[in-house]
């Protein structure tokens, strides 16, 4: 995975108005399927990860979830908002972010 580009395709992301941060916010997008990848930071807690796949899955069977290696920390260096849960709400920005994390 390359974490650079893909912190910086998440701020982009937000740029363009394609995230949704926080667990509120992902849980509408998901209720709404607007998301297109659900993303997991790799250090909130796994109640949160086992409860966001839970939602996912039951609402938006489709749905791909990603769980980089990458903390809150630095999702806020890149978006400048604390958030460990996010949706992006754009396809191919979300692809790509699923490429990247695959590499």
């Amino acid at each position: 995975m390359q974490k650079n580009k893909l912190l910086s395709l998440l701020g982009m992301a937000k740029r363009a108005g394609a995230l949704s941060m926080g667990h509120d916010a992902a849980v509408n997008s998901v209720f709404s399927k607007k998301a297109a990848v659900l993303v997991l930071a790799s250090d909130i807690s796994e109640r949160s990860k086992r409860d966001m796949r839970i939602t996912a899955q039951k609402h938006f069977a489709d749905l791909p979830v990603a769980e980089p290696d990458i903390t809150i920390d630095e999702i806020y260096s890149a978006c400048g908002y604390k958030a460990g849960i996010l949706t992006v709400n754009n396809a191919e920005m979300g692809k790509r972010i699923v490429t990247l994390i695959n590499e």
